[in-house]
Formats: C-alpha cells, sequence, structure tokens
C-alpha cells in the first residue's frame, strides 16, 4: 500500500509538473504587438478612384454556368480592365484563350523564375432574393463597394492589375517576369487556368510563386482571438463526387416491401453520418497552423495550442467534435448533395441514387476515403460510382523563402496582424500551376469581416472601399521589393 502511495504521490507530481511547463510556455507565447508604422498609406482619393474602378467591373456579370460557352460578358469586362488599366494592357505582353487572360511584363533577367499573381473573372449566380441591393449594381455604400464578385474575386483581380498599373507609371521594372492570370470559369471548375497552364509550359515558363485568391486577412478568425490574422493557404483538400446507387425491385407505394433503394441509401448516409468514420489526423499544415496560432489567442486555448507536443493526442479527438469547420481541418469530409429516384409519388423506384461530394484529407487520400465509403455500401447493399476524384493539391513548405518573404510583407503592411499557414478545406485554380510554379500561394491580401466572408457565393456580398485601396498596395509593395 505505501509503494502504491508513492506511485500515485509521483503521479501528481508529474501531472503538477506538467502543468507548470504548459503555462510557462504559454504565458511566453504570447504574441507582442507589433507597434512599427504601416509601410502603406493609400489616401482618400486614391481609394474612391479604386472602389468607382472595381464598381465598373461588378456591373459586369460574368457568371459561369456549365455548358454555356458563351463569353459575350466577359469580353465587356475586357473592355472595362482594358479603359482602366491601359499601360497593362499596351506594356505587357497579352494572350488570350477563349476569354482566359495571360499577362506578362519582361523582368531584367529572364533566366529567373517568374511571378504570377492572379484571380478570376466569373463569378456565381446571385438569385437569392434576399439582395439589400441589386447584385451587379456596384453601389458604394456605408464605406463598401456592394454587389456579387465584389470579394470573390474582382476585388483580387481589380487589385492587382491596379497595383501593376501603377508600376508602369512609375516606369519599374521587374527583377523577374511578372504575369498576371485570369480565367473565366473557376467557379464550375472549367478548362480554363489548365489552358493557361499548358501555354506556359509550352513556353517553358517556371514560376518561383503562383499566388491566388484562398486565405485572406480575418477579424477575430478563430476563438479567444482578438485582432487580425492573415492566413495563407499551403494547402488545398482533395475532391471527389461519387455517385451512390441502389438497385430493387420496385413496385407500388401501396404495398411497400422493406428496405427498397431509397430505404437503403437513406441507412447509408445516416449511418456515415453518425459514425464520421474517416481517420482524423492533425498532418503537417494542420500542426503548422494550430501551433502558429496559439501565440494570438487567449490563455487557456495558447496553453493548449502551444503545447501540442503534449496535447495532440486529446485535440485530435476533440477538434472533429468541435465544429464542421475543425472537423474538415483533421477528416475527409462527406456530404450529399443531390439524389434522385421514381419520377412519380406513388411508384417505388427500381433504382435510386445519391451524389456525394467527398473532400479527401491529405493524410486519407480519394482511394483511401474510396475505401471507407465502400464498406458502408457493401452493408446496404449499394453500387459506388466514382464521377470525379483528385487528391490533396502539394503543400507549400510554409517554413521556405517564399512564404517566408510573403510574411515579411505582410508584418510591414499589416503590422497588427498575425501571419499563420492555413489548410484549404474549398478548392481554386491555383492548384493547376504546381506543374510550373515552385510554391503556389493561396491567399489575397484584404481585410473583411466575418460578415463579409459568410456573404461569399451567398446574398449581399460587399467589400471594404478602404480594404481594397490597402489591398492594391500591397500587391506594389510586394512585386517591387520581390528580390
Amino acid at each position: 500500500m505505501k509503494y502504491i502511495g508513492f506511485v500515485l504521490l509521483g503521479l501528481l507530481a508529474l501531472i503538477v509538473l506538467l502543468l507548470v511547463i504548459c503555462v510557462i510556455r504559454a504565458a511566453k507565447l504570447k504574441a507582442k504587438p507589433n507597434t512599427n508604422p504601416a509601410a502603406i498609406a493609400p489616401t482618400e482619393a486614391e481609394a474612391m478612384d479604386y472602389a468607382q474602378k472595381l464598381s465598373e467591373m461588378i456591373k459586369v456579370p460574368t457568371i459561369s454556368l456549365r455548358g454555356n460557352t458563351d463569353l459575350t460578358q466577359f469580353y465587356k469586362l475586357h473592355e472595362v480592365m482594358r479603359k482602366n488599366f491601359p499601360l497593362v494592357f499596351e506594356k505587357m505582353e497579352c494572350t488570350e484563350i477563349k476569354g482566359n487572360l495571360l499577362l506578362r511584363l519582361p523582368g531584367k533577367d529572364p533566366k529567373r523564375k517568374g511571378i504570377l499573381l492572379m484571380g478570376h473573372q466569373d463569378v456565381v449566380t446571385a438569385d437569392e432574393p434576399t439582395w439589400e441591393k441589386p447584385p451587379f449594381s456596384g453601389i458604394i455604400e456605408g464605406g463598401n463597394i456592394h454587389g456579387r464578385g465584389a470579394m470573390d474575386c474582382k476585388s483580387t483581380v481589380f487589385s492587382e492589375f491596379q497595383a501593376i498599373e501603377e508600376l508602369l507609371q512609375e516606369g519599374f521594372v521587374p527583377p523577374c517576369d511578372i504575369y498576371l492570370a485570369t480565367a473565366v470559369d473557376e467557379e464550375i471548375s472549367g478548362g480554363g487556368a489548365p489552358m493557361l497552364v499548358e501555354h506556359l509550359k509550352k513556353s517553358g515558363v517556371q514560376l518561383a510563386v503562383a499566388m491566388d485568391e484562398g486565405g485572406a486577412i480575418l477579424k477575430d478568425a478563430l476563438p479567444t482571438m482578438s485582432g487580425w490574422c492573415a492566413a495563407i493557404g499551403v494547402l488545398e483538400k482533395g475532391h471527389m463526387d461519387v455517385k451512390v446507387i441502389a438497385k430493387g425491385t420496385g413496385g407500388h407505394s401501396s404495398t411497400p416491401k422493406k428496405n427498397t433503394p431509397l430505404v437503403r441509401l437513406s441507412k447509408f448516409v445516416a449511418a456515415i453520418e453518425k459514425d464520421n468514420p474517416f481517420k482524423a489526423e492533425i498532418s503537417g499544415p494542420v500542426y503548422a497552423m494550430l501551433d502558429q496560432a496559439a501565440p494570438l489567442l487567449g490563455f487557456p486555448l495558447r496553453m493548449v495550442l502551444g503545447n501540442m507536443w503534449l496535447f495532440k493526442g486529446l485535440l485530435t479527438k476533440v477538434l472533429p467534435m468541435v465544429s464542421p469547420m475543425t472537423n474538415a481541418f483533421v477528416k475527409t469530409t462527406f456530404a450529399c448533395t443531390m439524389a434522385g429516384g421514381s419520377q412519380t409519388p406513388n411508384v417505388i423506384p427500381t433504382e435510386a441514387y445519391v451524389i456525394c461530394n467527398l473532400r479527401p484529407s491529405p493524410h486519407q487520400n480519394a482511394d483511401a476515403s474510396l475505401a471507407v465509403l465502400k464498406k458502408y455500401a457493401d452493408k446496404f447493399d449499394l453500387e459506388l460510382e466514382v464521377i470525379h476524384a483528385r487528391n490533396a493539391s502539394n503543400c507549400v513548405d510554409y517554413n521556405g523563402e517564399e512564404f517566408g518573404y510573403l510574411r515579411k510583407c505582410l508584418n510591414e503592411c499589416y503590422p497588427e496582424a498575425g501571419v499563420i499557414p492555413y489548410l484549404m478545406t474549398g478548392g481554386t485554380d491555383c492548384r493547376h500551376y504546381e506543374k510550373i510554379a515552385d510554391n503556389c500561394l493561396r491567399f489575397c491580401p484584404i481585410k473583411m469581416s466575418n460578415e463579409q466572408l459568410a456573404a461569399m457565393h451567398a446574398a449581399n456580398e460587399s467589400i471594404g472601399v478602404t480594404e481594397v485601396a490597402y489591398c492594391v498596395k500591397f500587391y506594389k509593395h510586394y512585386i517591387k521589393n520581390h528580390k
């Protein structure tokens, strides 16, 4: 008994010691305010000029729809852009491929790898009845520019082009080639970006970095965080569309048998939602994201995330239960998006289906995620048909030179914001550029509120006038100082 008492006392002492270490580390980790003045300072006159130009771009309804090949609205947008960025289209070599634009500004050293800034011209539909202002009005009001595409992502395209326009006005000649790329069908995962990549590849172009939409500068992005944080996308999860098919004898609905096709599909969906069977893992980029976010958080979370060496196992189990977003960070996700069965209310279908969308994690790729799905399909006598599948993208070296340079520019231009790498749960055109780019960064240097972020692909999309002005100046700073 005396021996057991010593053991328990020793365990208690160890626990106390670990907690003391965690508390001390958390206290030391707290981020110190960056009191340096911002390296950029747009004027009010510039901000209003930018807002008017962006408004003109928003007014052109460049909606992309599957099966629609009419590029009329995109060519109207090109006319607006040529008017607002005359030097860009005069001084840069311009290639247009089915509405997709690629522009090149030659640098001093043609042997150096280039820099590519990108975004997309197209927008999603704006059919929501709750728009407070017409979605393609481009109204400037309340310090914001309103309309579909204001945030996603005409503000990005505008800021990149405007930055180059101003640099050309100043006679700037870059040390390496600078490229601008903008596709017409990103929102429907179309072939625009791949066509531009193939054109560059055939031309023998190699890029040091390609920067696309993705992360942004967000306010209070995580629980207990008070302030701004620049989240830079370093990795995209994979993407799968799987058709799950149930077959049966069918019949009249007045005398239904058990386990008809729709019933088996329902059991399948309910079982996966209940079990959440995909593997949870805090992969490298997620570990880095949580670890580097720790200094920006309040004490309790800072103590946990700042001591991942101790709490990683616990977090791996807890994060899937906290929220859909934290679940997506550590697991392949599963969602049913479409379904079909009988065309008549009183007929039991002989065949029914659901379409499932999965986002495979980097640690559980498309094949491994499909294997999990197949176990459940076999249990309920269902067939699987893979419509589309791709694995997670390559991960940017978030300890590397290009990520470090972007961090440096953010510290200089947005000293009030912390900087962290970020695992993207959605997709961008940037993944296509992995064939020719050493680093594919998903990030737009623009501040946005949580309300603005929530309006992406929804009603009342908007972006701040001042925030767009700072975005333009950031791109200028980034390009001008890139060595």
